[in-house]
């Protein structure tokens, strides 16, 4: 029975994903309705080939990858409240990419794309760095990530209020943004995003251990301290490349893995295509409205996302304390 609502959940997103895809590329200056769209996409059209399915691409991209970083960072972490902002990957990002905006200028899409990737690399190097032995610890790892977060969030802010005329392009990255994506940027990020997809459903099982007490772990044998650290780090790499592909969008990270859990259950092997799916619609599904809504100016995805997960943020949380005070089960 569970089996074959995993399997319907799958194909509905994927219709959901179809759909999305085929009305945003229709969306522009240049409207076109779905029959054109779909026409066009088999027959090469330049402003659907060379404009709008890579922008789809690279939502997908990042969609996906900060959906299931979550996933496995709520697994590794055993936090309902982690997300790809906890480990530092999306302040290392942002704070690298307005830090080139503000030196150098407008800069080519792919290598800023490329900069926003090593920045959230080395946010994340930081917080490892900073946790020190508490690097395999579920409390202490998330907690110096919000520190370092924190810090690293800081000196952008004091970035963009020092350089203001300059700072338009760096605050539409930061809001998480679509415009003006390349197939140059979705080549850069999937690689490593399809990489990580297929490691972690391969040990996925293995990762669902993760659930388990410590203690309970050690007595069967189980070293949780080497697959907490394979689970952050494939959480590493998915986030930074989603940071990497549309800038901040850290509430993707955050409800599309609970949603996944609510529909599929904890087990990590439907749970983790089911996330990537429901990030992929997520965000080409914001990005589309966003480019309608209030045309001809574009609200960037993060934004619409933001307006979304803000609620489901306070709801989580007030879930979380009336479990503590014995309130649910």
């Amino acid at each position: 029975m569970r089996h074959k609502r995993f399997v319907g959940v799958l194909v509905g997103l994927i219709l959901a994903l179809v759909l999305s895809a085929v009305i945003g590329m229709g969306v522009g200056a240049v409207m076109k309705s779905p029959g054109e769209v779909t026409t066009g996409f088999f027959t090469g059209d330049p402003l659907i080939w060379k404009y709008r399915a890579p922008r789809i691409l690279v939502g997908i991209c990042a969609g996906s990858a900060m959906a299931v970083s979550g996933c496995l960072l709520q697994s590794a972490l055993r936090n309902p409240l982690a997300a790809p902002d906890t480990v530092g990957i999306t302040s290392g990002g942002g704070l690298a990419a307005v830090a080139v905006l503000m030196g150098a200028g407008a800069l080519p899409a792919h290598l800023l794309t490329f900069i926003a990737f090593i920045g959230a690399l080395a946010g994340t190097g930081m917080v490892l760095l900073f946790a020190g032995r508490g690097v395999s610890d579920p409390v202490r790892l998330p907690l110096t990530g919000v520190a370092v977060s924190f810090g690293l969030g800081a000196i952008t802010e004091l970035l963009l209020v020092r350089a203001a005329p300059e700072a338009g392009a760096a605050m539409t990255w930061l809001k998480g943004s679509l415009y003006a994506r390349s197939l140059g940027d979705a080549a850069i990020v999937a690689p490593f995003i399809l990489l990580a997809l297929t490691i972690a459903m391969v040990v996925a099982k293995h990762l669902d251990m993760l659930a388990l007490d410590d203690s309970t772990m050690a007595g069967i044998g189980v070293s949780t301290k080497i697959w907490r650290l394979i689970a952050v780090a494939l959480a590493v790499i998915l986030g930074a490349a989603g940071v990497a592909a549309a800038g901040v969008l850290g509430f993707a990270g955050l409800i599309v893995p609970h949603a996944a859990r609510l529909v599929v259950g904890a087990n990590l092997r439907w749970q983790i295509p089911v996330a990537a799916l429901g990030g992929a619609v997520l965000v080409t599904a914001c990005d589309t409205l966003g480019r309608w809504a209030f045309a001809p100016t574009e609200i960037p995805v993060g934004a619409l996302i933001a307006l979304i997960g803000a609620p489901y943020f306070i709801f989580l949380l007030t879930r979380l304390t009336r479990v503590r005070n014995g309130g649910l089960t």
